[in-house]
């Protein structure tokens, strides 16, 4: 018998796992719940898909291509949102179609997805090896464009000694340094080797700079290389560091619970809740365990308001009617903008400005789609609550703050237009 094309599988194994997990759905073989939480664990790696795409492109050299790319991706992710929340709106009303409609709509985002990526991975493979690193990167590319003859060796000498002393400074100081409780444990079984990556790192950029000696670019390649080499152990040692502010030990047996357990795993004691007093203000978003996380969406006023409103309304502070009454007037205000907005006309001179106007349209049709999808994942978050569905209050917070994304980039093409205009 052929296979159900439905039930095909594809490159992406997060995916074929939903789509396995339909399959069996289909022949009773998993109870609603579990496939409500396949669906739910897609969305979550759409999510971590998305903030480590976006961390990429921070060092990444935008050619017209790669950002062209870029946007693709991001049309796609978000259209696997919208997938998503497609297929779980089959518990709404029992409709298979809504299953099957948006399992299909999702492998064609996935499919152009995988494009996007290998297009960008193919032109990169083509350039030079960069770091992750900030100010390492910098560092190489201005490296790299002084051996192409398009940076004076003066500027480059100053970006070297900057991060060379800061490394000085920081070698210095090192063995004064007082991890915080929850590195401290990681941080004194690793100090040594992270002292010594420190001083191989300085040593490396002093090779670079005997450049500025006998003018042999060998000494920036080898020591740009040796550099890199440094700067990706000291960033390995910072994200594991970071890993290490996950666990937190149970107070009463011991036990490594996560960090956003509330009660230990082990034997039910009461656990505290890890805040880093120095930890950087970031967007809030509730996650399945009433807890607030990191959501990779830009932060404003409104979006808190929505995020805090709908932390309260899981909480048990602010009831069901309080929470829609508030987000009802977010949603009247919205539709009140969309009215303004269509008053307004294109200026003359835009429309027939061959060089601007493409880009007047491309923010206006921004525009509309981002207070689009604010208005309608707002209208999905109100009957969410309203039915105390939790998981359809994640999928309509996400794309009131996908809405709030785009609303976002509106303002920053504004600006780029002005400045450039």
């Amino acid at each position: 018998m052929n296979q159900d094309p439905l039930f095909e599988l594809t490159r992406s194994p997060q995916l074929n796992a939903l789509i396995t997990r339909t399959k069996e759905y289909y022949a009773g073989e998993i109870t609603d719940a579990e496939f409500k939480e396949s669906i739910k664990a897609l969305n979550s790696f759409r999510r971590e898909l998305r903030s480590f795409l976006r961390e990429q492109i921070k060092f990444a050299v935008m050619t017209p291509s790669k950002r062209a790319q870029t946007d693709a991706i991001e049309v796609c992710l978000e259209d696997v949102r919208k997938s998503l929340e497609e297929m779980y709106s089959y518990f709404n009303d029992g409709d298979r179609g809504h299953v099957e409609s948006g399992l299909e709509k999702c492998k064609s985002a996935f499919e152009r997805l995988n494009a996007a990526v290998e297009s960008i991975q193919r032109e990169e493979s083509s350039e030079k090896e960069y770091s992750k690193a900030p100010l390492q990167n910098e560092l190489m590319r201005i490296g790299y464009a002084m051996i192409d003859g398009k940076v004076s060796p003066d500027a480059f000498r100053i970006k070297l000694d900057s991060l060379k002393n800061s490394l000085r400074m920081y070698y210095g100081y090192f063995g004064g340094i007082t991890p915080k409780n929850s590195e401290k444990e990681y941080f004194e079984a690793h100090r040594e080797e992270i002292r010594l990556t420190v001083r191989e790192y300085i040593k490396a950029l002093e090779e670079v700079g005997l450049y500025f000696r006998d003018s042999n670019v060998d000494h920036v390649k080898s020591g740009l290389s040796r550099s890199h080499a440094a700067a990706e152990r000291l960033l390995k040692f910072q994200q594991e560091i970071s890993e290490a502010r996950t666990i937190k030990h149970c107070f009463k047996c011991g036990a490594e619970n996560p960090a956003a357990a509330k009660f230990c795993v082990k034997c039910s004691a009461a656990l505290p809740v890890m805040i880093d007093d120095d930890e950087e203000t970031i967007d809030l978003q509730v996650d399945e365990n009433d807890n607030v996380s990191r959501s990779g969406h830009v932060q404003t006023e409104l979006t808190k308001k929505v995020s805090d409103v709908v932390s309260s309304f899981r909480s048990g502070s602010m009831s069901a009617g309080d929470a829609v009454g508030v987000i009802s007037s977010i949603v009247e205000s919205i539709a009140q903008t969309k009215k303004e907005k269509e008053k307004l006309k294109v200026p003359q001179e835009i429309e027939s400005d061959a060089e601007y106007s493409p880009v007047f349209f491309e923010i206006e049709e921004l525009m509309n789609r981002g207070l689009a999808d604010m208005e309608q994942g707002l209208k999905s978050l109100s009957s969410a609550i309203e039915n105390n569905d939790e998981s359809g209050m994640m999928f309509a917070l996400d794309g009131f703050l996908s809405g709030a994304d785009s609303l976002s980039k509106v303002v920053m093409m504004s600006q780029q237009a002005q400045e450039e205009g």
